[in-house]
């Protein structure tokens, strides 16, 4: 038996599903019962909801099944009846005892009966035939009725097509309840979505297609007013304290189904959480990890030093750029971030755009934060979104929808997040991706949450966001038909603040004028991170660290001690630096092509092994760099 067998029905609460206290799906079912003979209801419908009773300060959570009955129930329906493929049928409520059974001999009040699809088939049309009594049937589960990926068999098509000849040949009768309209015998399909029944029956302009929303803001801070004063400590607090904790918790619950509000409620209960930390309840039930690295005392240490380790040995010679993105992390770790919006629940904890010149550091930048926040340097999934330029690698991202190939292997972005909640992700070059694979990072950015292939629900309010771009450093112009790529900005005759400028503007322009997305921008807002180039200074410092790398790795794969003097370090530097402007990966390609491969053949050559070695001289010669040693 449904627990709508407890809600009371007497003459004060007739027709009081007209009252707008009450959901807004099951007034739309009330106000359609006289003029459609079947509903398919979707959406949030395993979802509680929220009932008003006499007094409005008293509320009642009820199921979806439970409203539905209570409101055939008060519209004067004799006979309700339930079925699941599990269960089989039931009785959810009838006026008088015994009169669910005239309607088929396979009702049995008070059990549930499994039947087959044929025995439902005459079922269904024995409910709409129905003469003397007002009889309705909810078909629970009914996305269930067929397996995935599956043409229904003989027997749920004849069921299907049964109900659409129903939905046409039904005829409604006057009833002794309180309508004046006459009421149909109807026939309730409870779906997950629309599509799990076929196009040619649930376009029938007399089915009805109720979709239930998750709850609103106003619902969630009712159900939070009700459920605070449960958790453990919620006595001690004031008036003004407790509905300051239950904004808070509707706030903390945005997107979320009631059921979860409570089962958070039991988290806090279970878990000796106080009403003012209700947020660790909601982030323990999102991410379903206990230790909250944002919390660790430990976090505050390596913050403040990580601008001295980053800065000196990682991301050499960007010092605004690691200021800036440091200060994010310190305004997540005091619980500041979207402090002065009045804080947007469920946000990432940083959103960081590092812009600027390739190979100047911006990827070592992101995963030596990943280091700092979580402790470990492997805490960060990187994407190159240069391998998301096409409209259909969303699905790689968030996973195939049902009934397409792979859908139940989810998508690589949300299992990443769901297997590590706590972690950095990198979109490389998002500039390149699609449009419409952007168009998720709205959702992302704004709601912290993203809705997989599945239907299944990933939050990413415990991650840093890190995008990385080339934008404004260069530009393409086409000459005479040739398309050719000039640069905007250039190493020598543009200092860091017309290169921020620069690449600031061409950042703007891109997501406004080309992809459109200038809302996207705006959730971005001022965490765009402009790196400069390597100066230099920097440059050269590359150069003896990347030489003191080919020393140890001779040391450690060769046992060779070897020496470099300060004359060929100069020769490597010098070349080196004529690719500055490609950053650190073109010093570093030039130290390889200048030292590493010539260093490399002749040691080959000389068998040289287990002994000291000195670089003598270093030439460039027609055929390339010569190396000699000694």
């Amino acid at each position: 038996m449904s627990d709508a067998a407890a809600v009371p029905v007497d003459a004060e609460s007739t027709r009081r599903h007209a009252r707008t206290d009450f959901p807004t799906w099951i007034r739309e079912v009330d106000l359609a019962l006289p003029v459609c003979p079947q509903f398919l209801i979707t959406g949030n419908l395993r979802d509680n909801h929220l009932l008003p009773t006499g007094d409005p300060r008293d509320r009642s959570l009820v199921s979806t099944v439970a409203l539905i009955t209570d409101c055939l129930v008060e519209n004067g329906y004799s006979v309700v009846l339930q079925y699941d493929p599990v269960d089989g049928i039931s009785v959810l409520h009838e006026a008088e005892a015994g009169t669910a059974t005239l309607i088929s001999k396979s009702i049995k009040p008070g059990v549930s009966t499994a039947v087959t699809v044929p025995e439902l088939t005459e079922i269904l049309k024995q409910v709409v035939a129905s003469t003397d009594r007002t009889v309705a049937i909810l078909l629970d589960y009914a996305s269930r009725m067929r397996g995935d990926n599956q043409d229904p068999s003989v027997e749920l098509q004849a069921l299907l097509a049964a109900g659409e000849k129903l939905a046409y040949t039904s005829r409604s009768r006057r009833t002794a309840g309180p309508r004046i309209a006459p009421l149909y015998n109807s026939i309730f399909w409870l779906v997950d979505r629309e599509l799990d029944l076929p196009h040619w029956l649930s376009s029938i302009e007399s089915v009805r297609v109720v979709s239930l929303p998750v709850p609103t803001l106003a619902t969630r801070l009712a159900v939070a007013e009700r459920l605070t004063p449960s958790i453990p400590g919620s006595e001690s607090l004031t008036e003004v304290e407790t509905a300051a904790v239950a904004k808070k918790f509707a706030e903390l619950s945005q997107g979320m189904t009631l059921r979860s509000m409570v089962d958070i409620t039991m988290l806090a209960r279970d878990g000796g959480v106080k009403p003012t930390k209700i947020e660790e309840a909601v982030r323990s039930y999102r991410v379903g990890v206990p230790d909250n690295p944002w919390q660790d005392p430990v976090l505050g240490k390596r913050i403040l030093a990580a601008e001295k380790i980053i800065g000196e040995t990682k991301v050499l010679g960007q010092p605004k750029a690691l200021r800036k993105a440091l200060d994010i992390l310190v305004r997540s770790a005091v619980g500041l971030t979207g402090a002065q919006s009045g804080g947007q629940p469920g946000r990432p904890q940083g959103i960081l755009f590092f812009a600027g010149p390739t190979g100047v550091g911006k990827t070592e930048m992101a995963k030596s934060l990943a280091e700092v926040v979580f402790g470990t340097a492997d805490a960060y999934t990187r994407f190159d979104m240069s391998e998301f330029s096409a409209e259909q690698s969303e699905a790689r991202l968030i996973g195939a929808p049902p009934g397409y190939i792979g859908h139940d292997a989810g998508g690589e972005l949300t299992n990443a997040v769901r297997e590590r909640p706590f972690s950095l992700l990198l979109f490389d070059e998002v500039e390149k991706a699609h449009p419409r694979i952007l168009d998720k990072f709205l959702q992302i950015l704004e709601d912290g949450r993203l809705t997989d292939g599945s239907g299944s629900t990933v939050y990413f309010s415990e991650t840093i966001i890190v995008f990385t771009s080339n934008l404004g450093i260069y530009d393409t112009k086409v000459t005479d038909g040739v398309e050719e790529r000039v640069p905007i900005v250039t190493i020598d005759e543009d200092d860091y603040d017309v290169i921020e400028t620069k690449v600031r503007a061409a950042i703007d322009k891109h997501f406004t004028l080309k992809l459109q997305r200038p809302e996207l921008l705006n959730r971005i807002g001022d965490n765009i991170v402009v790196f400069d180039f390597i100066s230099e200074e920097i440059g050269r410092r590359l150069v003896e660290k990347y030489i003191n790398n080919v020393v140890d790795a001779a040391k450690e794969k060769l046992n060779v001690t070897l020496t470099v003097g300060d004359d060929i370090r100069q020769k490597v530097a010098t070349a080196a630096l004529e690719r500055r402007s490609f950053g650190g990966r073109g010093i570093s390609s030039l130290v390889e092509t200048t030292l590493v491969n010539p260093l490399a053949r002749a040691l080959f050559e000389s068998g040289t092994r287990n002994r000291a070695a000195t670089v003598s001289s270093l030439v460039e010669e027609q055929n390339g760099w010569m190396v000699t040693v000694s």
